[in-house]
Protein backbone atom coordinates (compact mmCIF):
# COMPACT_ATOMS: atom_id res chain seq x y z
CA UNK A 1 0.00 0.00 0.00
CA UNK A 2 2.86 2.62 0.70
CA UNK A 3 4.30 1.61 -2.61
CA UNK A 4 0.97 2.77 -4.04
CA UNK A 5 0.89 5.82 -2.49
CA UNK A 6 4.24 6.40 -3.65
CA UNK A 7 3.83 5.46 -7.11
CA UNK A 8 1.05 7.76 -7.05
CA UNK A 9 1.70 10.56 -4.88
CA UNK A 10 1.44 14.14 -5.57
CA UNK A 11 3.39 15.76 -4.12
CA UNK A 12 6.94 16.99 -6.06
CA UNK A 13 10.34 17.77 -4.88
CA UNK A 14 11.98 21.07 -5.87
CA UNK A 15 15.19 19.67 -7.66
CA UNK A 16 14.36 18.10 -11.16
CA UNK A 17 15.10 14.32 -11.94
CA UNK A 18 18.24 13.70 -13.47
CA UNK A 19 18.17 10.95 -16.20
CA UNK A 20 21.66 8.90 -16.27
CA UNK A 21 23.32 8.85 -19.49
CA UNK A 22 23.35 5.32 -20.10
CA UNK A 23 19.61 5.27 -19.52
CA UNK A 24 19.28 8.28 -21.49
CA UNK A 25 21.43 6.46 -24.52
CA UNK A 26 19.16 3.10 -23.90
CA UNK A 27 16.02 5.49 -24.51
CA UNK A 28 16.93 7.62 -27.53
CA UNK A 29 18.31 3.58 -28.66
CA UNK A 30 14.82 2.04 -28.27
CA UNK A 31 13.33 5.49 -29.53
CA UNK A 32 14.97 4.95 -32.97
CA UNK A 33 15.44 1.43 -33.53
CA UNK A 34 11.20 1.04 -33.44
CA UNK A 35 11.23 4.15 -36.05
CA UNK A 36 13.97 2.31 -38.55
CA UNK A 37 11.97 -1.18 -37.53
CA UNK A 38 9.00 0.50 -38.63
CA UNK A 39 10.47 1.80 -42.08
CA UNK A 40 12.27 -1.31 -43.05
CA UNK A 41 9.00 -3.74 -42.23
CA UNK A 42 6.54 -0.96 -43.87
CA UNK A 43 6.09 -3.32 -47.26
CA UNK A 44 5.05 -6.72 -44.94
CA UNK A 45 3.10 -4.14 -42.04
CA UNK A 46 0.83 -2.28 -45.28
CA UNK A 47 -0.07 -6.03 -45.95
CA UNK A 48 -1.39 -7.10 -42.92
CA UNK A 49 -5.06 -7.61 -43.26
CA UNK A 50 -6.15 -4.82 -41.00
CA UNK A 51 -2.98 -2.70 -40.78
CA UNK A 52 -5.17 -0.09 -39.13
CA UNK A 53 -5.16 -2.36 -35.97
CA UNK A 54 -2.14 -1.58 -35.20
CA UNK A 55 -2.45 2.40 -35.26
CA UNK A 56 -5.47 1.94 -33.78
CA UNK A 57 -3.95 -0.13 -30.87
CA UNK A 58 -1.45 2.94 -29.66
CA UNK A 59 -4.42 5.18 -29.94
CA UNK A 60 -5.88 3.01 -27.37
CA UNK A 61 -2.86 2.81 -25.25
CA UNK A 62 -2.51 6.29 -25.13
CA UNK A 63 -6.34 6.90 -24.47
CA UNK A 64 -5.85 4.61 -21.31
CA UNK A 65 -2.85 6.88 -20.66
CA UNK A 66 -4.80 9.92 -20.69
CA UNK A 67 -7.33 8.53 -18.43
CA UNK A 68 -4.89 7.35 -15.94
CA UNK A 69 -2.73 10.82 -16.38
CA UNK A 70 -5.94 13.12 -15.14
CA UNK A 71 -7.18 10.39 -12.59
CA UNK A 72 -4.23 10.69 -10.81
CA UNK A 73 -4.07 14.61 -11.33
CA UNK A 74 -7.55 15.14 -9.54
CA UNK A 75 -7.11 12.21 -7.11
CA UNK A 76 -3.51 12.93 -5.67
CA UNK A 77 -4.17 16.60 -5.57
CA UNK A 78 -1.58 17.53 -8.03
CA UNK A 79 -3.53 19.15 -10.70
CA UNK A 80 -2.88 22.85 -10.80
CA UNK A 81 -3.68 25.74 -13.62
CA UNK A 82 0.22 26.42 -13.83
CA UNK A 83 1.24 22.82 -15.74
CA UNK A 84 -1.40 21.17 -15.90
CA UNK A 85 -3.90 22.57 -18.69
CA UNK A 86 -3.65 20.35 -21.63
CA UNK A 87 -2.68 23.59 -23.80
CA UNK A 88 1.11 21.96 -24.48
CA UNK A 89 1.49 21.14 -28.38
CA UNK A 90 2.01 17.57 -27.83
CA UNK A 91 -0.88 17.23 -24.91
CA UNK A 92 -2.89 18.69 -27.66
CA UNK A 93 -1.91 16.29 -30.57
CA UNK A 94 -2.43 13.00 -28.29
CA UNK A 95 -5.92 13.42 -28.16
CA UNK A 96 -5.83 14.63 -31.84
CA UNK A 97 -4.31 11.71 -32.71
CA UNK A 98 -6.68 9.59 -30.31
CA UNK A 99 -9.92 11.02 -32.35
CA UNK A 100 -8.03 9.83 -35.66
CA UNK A 101 -6.68 6.39 -34.85
CA UNK A 102 -8.96 5.19 -32.37
CA UNK A 103 -12.61 6.59 -33.47
CA UNK A 104 -11.86 8.06 -37.39
CA UNK A 105 -11.78 11.55 -37.18
CA UNK A 106 -9.37 12.25 -39.48
CA UNK A 107 -9.66 15.91 -40.57
CA UNK A 108 -6.93 17.24 -38.26
CA UNK A 109 -4.36 14.78 -39.02
CA UNK A 110 -1.91 17.11 -40.32
CA UNK A 111 -2.11 19.11 -36.71
CA UNK A 112 -1.27 15.84 -34.70
CA UNK A 113 1.51 15.00 -36.99
CA UNK A 114 3.25 17.86 -36.99
CA UNK A 115 2.86 18.96 -33.00
CA UNK A 116 3.53 15.29 -32.59
CA UNK A 117 6.62 15.01 -34.52
CA UNK A 118 7.48 18.37 -32.16
CA UNK A 119 6.13 17.12 -29.19
CA UNK A 120 8.38 13.57 -29.62
CA UNK A 121 11.86 15.32 -30.74
CA UNK A 122 11.93 18.04 -28.42
CA UNK A 123 10.57 16.05 -25.10
CA UNK A 124 13.48 13.49 -25.92
CA UNK A 125 16.16 15.68 -26.01
CA UNK A 126 15.01 17.99 -22.96
CA UNK A 127 13.53 15.12 -20.75
CA UNK A 128 11.79 17.66 -19.02
CA UNK A 129 9.90 15.23 -16.35
CA UNK A 130 7.62 15.79 -13.61
CA UNK A 131 9.60 15.88 -10.43
CA UNK A 132 9.29 13.16 -8.48
CA UNK A 133 11.15 10.44 -7.18
CA UNK A 134 11.73 7.26 -9.53
CA UNK A 135 9.77 4.82 -9.45
CA UNK A 136 6.70 7.23 -9.41
CA UNK A 137 3.73 6.76 -12.67
CA UNK A 138 5.08 10.07 -14.26
CA UNK A 139 8.74 8.35 -14.26
CA UNK A 140 6.99 6.05 -16.89
CA UNK A 141 3.87 8.40 -18.37
CA UNK A 142 6.37 10.86 -19.84
CA UNK A 143 8.20 8.24 -22.08
CA UNK A 144 5.13 6.36 -22.94
CA UNK A 145 3.58 9.35 -24.50
CA UNK A 146 6.35 10.58 -26.29
CA UNK A 147 7.94 7.31 -27.84
CA UNK A 148 4.44 5.84 -29.06
CA UNK A 149 3.94 10.00 -30.55
CA UNK A 150 6.94 9.07 -32.83
CA UNK A 151 6.33 5.55 -33.41
CA UNK A 152 2.31 6.49 -34.08
CA UNK A 153 4.06 8.99 -36.61
CA UNK A 154 6.04 6.71 -38.10
CA UNK A 155 3.03 3.91 -38.60
CA UNK A 156 0.49 6.49 -40.23
CA UNK A 157 3.63 7.52 -42.72
CA UNK A 158 4.95 4.40 -43.59
CA UNK A 159 2.27 1.79 -43.18
CA UNK A 160 -0.84 3.70 -43.87
CA UNK A 161 1.23 5.76 -46.85
CA UNK A 162 0.37 9.47 -44.90
CA UNK A 163 1.34 12.06 -47.79
CA UNK A 164 2.62 15.55 -46.54
CA UNK A 165 0.12 17.86 -49.15
CA UNK A 166 0.76 21.69 -49.50
CA UNK A 167 -3.01 21.73 -48.19
CA UNK A 168 -2.20 20.30 -45.30
CA UNK A 169 0.84 22.36 -44.41
CA UNK A 170 -1.27 25.45 -45.08
CA UNK A 171 -3.60 24.46 -42.68
CA UNK A 172 -0.51 23.11 -40.02
CA UNK A 173 1.34 26.90 -40.56
CA UNK A 174 -2.06 28.48 -39.83
CA UNK A 175 -3.27 26.66 -36.91
CA UNK A 176 0.12 26.74 -35.34
CA UNK A 177 0.34 30.66 -35.43
CA UNK A 178 -2.72 31.30 -34.22
CA UNK A 179 -2.74 29.07 -31.66
CA UNK A 180 0.63 30.28 -30.77
CA UNK A 181 -0.34 33.97 -30.25
CA UNK A 182 -3.45 32.34 -27.97
CA UNK A 183 -0.62 30.82 -25.78
CA UNK A 184 1.28 34.27 -25.17
CA UNK A 185 -1.79 36.03 -24.75
CA UNK A 186 -2.51 33.61 -22.56
CA UNK A 187 0.41 33.47 -20.68
CA UNK A 188 0.53 36.57 -20.49
CA UNK A 189 -3.16 36.97 -18.73
CA UNK A 190 -2.12 34.75 -15.85
CA UNK A 191 1.07 35.84 -15.18
CA UNK A 192 0.37 39.52 -15.14
CA UNK A 193 2.85 40.50 -17.60
CA UNK A 194 4.18 39.66 -20.98
CA UNK A 195 8.00 40.80 -19.72
CA UNK A 196 9.52 37.04 -19.23
CA UNK A 197 11.34 36.64 -15.66
CA UNK A 198 12.52 33.13 -14.05
CA UNK A 199 9.70 33.24 -11.32
CA UNK A 200 6.75 33.33 -13.40
CA UNK A 201 4.36 30.00 -13.37
CA UNK A 202 2.52 30.22 -16.94
CA UNK A 203 4.70 29.08 -19.83
CA UNK A 204 2.33 26.92 -22.11
CA UNK A 205 4.21 26.15 -25.24
CA UNK A 206 7.56 27.57 -23.63
CA UNK A 207 6.99 30.48 -25.02
CA UNK A 208 7.87 31.91 -22.39
CA UNK A 209 11.24 30.38 -22.01
CA UNK A 210 12.38 27.56 -22.43
CA UNK A 211 13.39 24.24 -20.47
CA UNK A 212 16.40 23.24 -18.87
CA UNK A 213 19.67 25.09 -19.32
CA UNK A 214 18.75 27.35 -21.88
CA UNK A 215 15.99 28.95 -19.60
CA UNK A 216 18.88 31.53 -18.35
CA UNK A 217 19.91 32.47 -21.71
CA UNK A 218 16.70 33.07 -22.61
CA UNK A 219 16.16 34.90 -19.77
CA UNK A 220 18.67 37.42 -20.70
CA UNK A 221 17.28 38.52 -24.16
CA UNK A 222 15.50 41.64 -25.01
CA UNK A 223 12.04 42.00 -24.15
CA UNK A 224 9.49 40.16 -26.25
CA UNK A 225 12.56 39.11 -29.03
CA UNK A 226 12.11 35.46 -27.55
CA UNK A 227 8.14 35.63 -28.95
CA UNK A 228 9.21 36.59 -32.34
CA UNK A 229 11.88 33.37 -32.42
CA UNK A 230 9.52 31.58 -31.29
CA UNK A 231 6.42 32.40 -33.60
CA UNK A 232 9.04 32.28 -36.71
CA UNK A 233 10.50 29.44 -35.42
CA UNK A 234 7.41 26.93 -34.61
CA UNK A 235 6.91 27.61 -38.56
CA UNK A 236 9.88 26.84 -39.69
CA UNK A 237 10.51 24.30 -38.26
CA UNK A 238 6.80 22.92 -39.27
CA UNK A 239 8.08 23.71 -42.93
CA UNK A 240 11.20 21.84 -42.28
CA UNK A 241 9.18 18.40 -41.28
CA UNK A 242 6.75 19.14 -44.42
CA UNK A 243 9.91 19.05 -46.27
CA UNK A 244 11.61 15.48 -44.59
CA UNK A 245 7.97 14.16 -44.96
CA UNK A 246 8.30 14.82 -48.62
CA UNK A 247 11.59 13.37 -48.75
CA UNK A 248 10.12 10.01 -46.98
CA UNK A 249 7.14 9.73 -49.01
CA UNK A 250 9.47 9.64 -52.05
CA UNK A 251 12.16 7.28 -50.46
CA UNK A 252 8.64 4.84 -49.88
CA UNK A 253 7.12 5.88 -53.24
CA UNK A 254 10.51 4.74 -54.93
CA UNK A 255 10.98 1.88 -53.18
CA UNK A 256 7.45 0.17 -54.36
CA UNK A 257 8.02 1.11 -57.46
CA UNK A 258 11.96 -0.98 -57.26
CA UNK A 259 9.70 -3.96 -55.59
CA UNK A 260 7.05 -4.19 -58.17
Amino acid sequence: MNFVLSFFSGIEREQPVIISLPLKIGLYALWLAVMVFLFLSRDRLSKLRNPDRIAKAMGVILLVDQVVLYSWQFISGYFNLELSLPLYHCRIAVPLLILDLVFGVKVLRPIWIFWGALGTIFSMIFMDLYRFDFPHYTNFQFFIVHLLLGWAICYVIFVLGYQFEKKGLKLALIVTFVYNVFLILFNAAFNGTFIAHAELKFNYGYLLFPPGSLKDFVLSFPPFLYYLIMLIGYELLILLLYAFGRFLNKVCARKQTHAA
